[in-house]
C-alpha cells in the first residue's frame, strides 16, 4: 500500500474516533439536560456551556456540607426556628454517615459527585445490619441524609439525585400501651445501674404527665405553677404544636421531680429532669430492652419513648 493509502486510512480512523467522541459528548450533553429538567432546574445556554467546559464539577464533600447544615441549625436555635433536639438528630445522622464511609469505603469523607443509587442502598443495608436499626428508624436517618443531598442539588453542587430511584415506605407498627401492672413493676424495680434508673424515671414521668420527650427535656421549675385547685400544675407551650398545655401533677410525678431537684445535670441545665438526648434515651432502652421486657412481662418489642404517649395515666 502506498503512502496515499496509508494516509487515507489514518484519516478515516481519526474521523471515526472523532465521531465516537462527538457522539459520546452529545449523549452526555442530553443526559445533563434531562437531569436539569428532572430536578426542576432551569436549562440555560450558560449552564450547558459550563457543563461542556467542565466547570460544573464540584468537589464539595458530603460531611463538609452536612456540618455546614448542622452549624446553621445550631445558630438558629436561639431564633426559635429549631430545637436542640433537632440539632442532636442531625448530629447523630452525620455521625452515622461518617461511620458508614469508614466501614464501607475506608475513607473519612466523599464528594457529592461520587454518590449514586448504590451508595444509598448500601447505606440502608448498613443501618439495618451493622447499626441494627429498625426499618422505620433507618428511613428516618436516610431522610436526614436526603435533606443534605437535596440541599446540595439546590446549591448546584450536583445535578443528579442519587435518591431518584430509591423507594421505601415506613411500616405501620402496633405499639401497645403499658398496662397498669407493667407500669407498677417498672416503677418499683431496683435497677443495678443508676443510668437505667434515670431513664426509667424520665419515662415514668412522661407516662404520668403525657409530655413528649422534647417537652420533658425543656421542662423548667418555672413551668410548674399553682393551678386553679391550688395544686402544682405543668403550664407550658408544646414544642411540637405550640399549643398551651396545662397538666396536673400526680403524686408519682411530683415524687420524681423531688428525687432529682439536686441532680447535677438538672442544676447545670436549670431543668426539672436529668433528660439527655432522645437518641441516648432510646439507645439505653434498646440496650436493656430484653431485661425490661422480662422484668415487666412485655410481649411486644417497643420500649422506646413512643410508648409514653399511649401509656399516659392522666
Amino acid at each position: 500500500m502506498g503512502p496515499k493509502g496509508r494516509t487515507s486510512n489514518r484519516q478515516q480512523e481519526d474521523a471515526r474516533l472523532l465521531n465516537q467522541f462527538l457522539d459520546a459528548l452529545v449523549s452526555r450533553f442530553n443526559q445533563y439536560k434531562i437531569e436539569l429538567v428532572y430536578n426542576e432546574r432551569s436549562v440555560t445556554a450558560q449552564k450547558l456551556m459550563d457543563y461542556v467546559l467542565g466547570k460544573t464539577v464540584s468537589k464539595v464533600t458530603v460531611l463538609e456540607e452536612f456540618q455546614l447544615h448542622n452549624d446553621e441549625i445550631l445558630a438558629l436555635i436561639s431564633k426559635g426556628e429549631y430545637t436542640y433536639a433537632t440539632h442532636e438528630r442531625y448530629v447523630t445522622a452525620r455521625k452515622h454517615i461518617h461511620e458508614f464511609l469508614k466501614f464501607k469505603y475506608m475513607v473519612e469523607d466523599i464528594e457529592f459527585r461520587d454518590l449514586n443509587y448504590e451508595f444509598v442502598k448500601d447505606y440502608e443495608f448498613y443501618l439495618k445490619t451493622v447499626r441494627d436499626c429498625s426499618h422505620n428508624t433507618t428511613l428516618k436517618y436516610i431522610a436526614n441524609f436526603k435533606k443534605i443531598v437535596l440541599r446540595a442539588i439546590d446549591k448546584d453542587i450536583i445535578a443528579s439525585d442519587p435518591f431518584k430511584n430509591f423507594k421505601a415506605r415506613k411500616i405501620k407498627t402496633n405499639k401497645k400501651p403499658l398496662t397498669s401492672d407493667e407500669l407498677y413493676k417498672l416503677e418499683h424495680h431496683d435497677f443495678s445501674t443508676s443510668r437505667l434508673g434515670v431513664v426509667r424515671d424520665v419515662f415514668v414521668f412522661q407516662c404520668y404527665t403525657g409530655l413528649a420527650y422534647v417537652d420533658a427535656f425543656n421542662l423548667k421549675p418555672s413551668d410548674i405553677k399553682d393551678g386553679i385547685d391550688g395544686e402544682p400544675w405543668i403550664m407550658i407551650e408544646r414544642q411540637k404544636t405550640g399549643s398551651a398545655t396545662n397538666v396536673p401533677l400526680l403524686p408519682q410525678a411530683l415524687e420524681i421531680i423531688s428525687r432529682y431537684k439536686s441532680h447535677p445535670l438538672c442544676l447545670e441545665r436549670g431543668s426539672v429532669l436529668p433528660v439527655k438526648s432522645n437518641q441516648k434515651m432510646n439507645a439505653y432502652l434498646k440496650r436493656d430492652r430484653r431485661h425490661l421486657r422480662h422484668l415487666i412481662g412485655i410481649k411486644y418489642a417497643q420500649s422506646e419513648t413512643y410508648l409514653r404517649k399511649h401509656s399516659y395515666v392522666g
